[in-house]
């Protein structure tokens, strides 16, 4: 009997741990998916001679993580905004999948706040902005290059943001990947190809 006390107990102490390592994996799901995105961007408009958008949440802290990939007509980015979606994502909260909530804490630079900013995949392999063609500003006051796009992802508890952040870097050259924990200021500039025009 006292065996068994000691098994529900122990039992009783694991299942927050499992919740948080499945919560914890299904941040790591959500920036891995735009991870894929953003590849899956880049490799098409290289193959397709087109230009491909990633188009991201517009807003503040706290946005709902949403995305999608737009298949431009042409090699022009202002192609993107009539072209056709080929992929989308939804972690926001209240998602219709039932996904849990991902939200997007922080960003660099500033500027992928607004819609018109779209990261443009060019058929040459470089990211630029949708609106006007040109890289992504550095930070400023920095030495770091412009040109790459930092989205910092966190858990959705209802009320607020829970557990370890990620952040998702798309360097200039259109290749992405995750970080863990350093300042956006640092991460902007740090990727392969990174440069201004």
């Amino acid at each position: 009997m006292v065996g068994l006390a000691i098994v529900a107990i122990l039992g009783g102490l694991a299942v927050p741990s499992v919740n948080t390592l499945v919560r914890d994996y299904n941040l790591r799901s959500a920036a891995d998916d735009l991870v894929f995105a953003a590849n899956f961007a880049r490799g098409q408009a290289a193959s397709n001679r087109r230009a491909y958008g990633l188009i991201l949440p517009a807003g503040g802290s706290a946005a709902g993580l949403t995305f999608s990939v737009r298949a431009g007509t042409t090699a022009a980015c202002a192609s993107v905004l009539g072209g056709t979606e080929v992929l989308t994502s939804d972690y926001a909260p209240g998602n219709a999948l039932g996904k849990d909530a991902v939200v997007v804490t922080a960003r660099a630079p500033a500027e992928t706040a607004t819609a018109a900013a779209f990261v443009c995949f060019r058929p040459d392999g470089r990211v630029v902005r949708g609106d006007n063609l040109r890289a992504f500003s550095a930070p400023s006051g920095g030495t770091l290059f412009s040109g790459d796009v930092i989205l910092e992802l966190q858990r959705w508890g209802g009320t607020g943001v829970i557990g370890t952040p990620l952040q998702v870097q798309i360097s200039y050259n259109g290749t992405a990947r995750i970080t863990y924990g350093r300042p956006l200021a640092e991460l902007q500039g740090s990727g392969n190809g990174g440069g201004s025009e």
